[in-house]
């Protein structure tokens, strides 16, 4: 009898494990470089920027994400079935849009415009048009799919964010007094 109510408690635990289930990952570093300012780092801001100038990046977010896909039981891109970065537009200087692109590794605290890493132009979400401060949310999925292909055995990941029509804008970072943090939420299927 103990055995049959082992094999059931096993088999109740294996079925958890393979449900659907909704997750917040945590950013680890946020910052952003500036081309004006190529040598100084921003983990510290209060405010993280993304800016573009005559059709290129001038400043570019970076969020460097915990990585527990492992211990949720996510090995398999196809296991996410949303995923949702929501970020606060604390500042918008000049509207304009906004995309999250993948990138393979952590952004470091220390990052600057002459050593930031290169992100994957080809896994991106959509541009979201950010005209006034507020709350904006941005379709990450492929990004975090992406994740999931690359980095399921726990490797770093990150989320970039880069301006485009000469866009400036500044999100609430972790440092942040107002506005809410940076945070990505995913969903996976069962």
């Amino acid at each position: 009898m103990k055995y049959l109510y082992a094999m059931a408690g096993m088999l109740m635990l294996l079925a958890g494990c393979a449900a659907a289930g909704s997750y917040t990952a945590e950013v680890d570093v946020d910052t952003y470089v500036s081309q004006s300012d190529a040598n100084q780092s921003y983990a510290d801001s209060p405010v993280l920027w993304a800016a573009s100038e005559d059709g290129t990046a001038t400043k570019i977010v970076y969020l460097s994400i915990i990585n527990l896909f492992g211990t949720q039981s996510i090995f398999k891109p196809d296991q996410i079935e949303s995923a949702t970065l929501t970020l606060d537009a604390v500042d918008v200087k000049n509207g304009g849009k906004i995309t999250a692109y993948f990138m393979h590794g952590a952004a470091l605290d220390t990052m600057t415009w002459y050593d930031r890493a290169d992100y994957d132009s080809s896994v991106s979400s959509s541009a979201v048009e950010v005209e006034d401060t507020g709350s904006y949310k941005f379709d990450v999925t492929d990004i975090v799919k992406k994740a999931v292909e690359t980095c399921s055995d726990g490797c770093p990941y990150s989320i970039v964010l880069v301006a485009e029509d000469d866009a400036e804008v500044g999100f609430a970072s972790s440092e942040s007094d107002e506005g809410d943090k940076p945070q990505l939420k995913y969903e996976t299927a069962e």
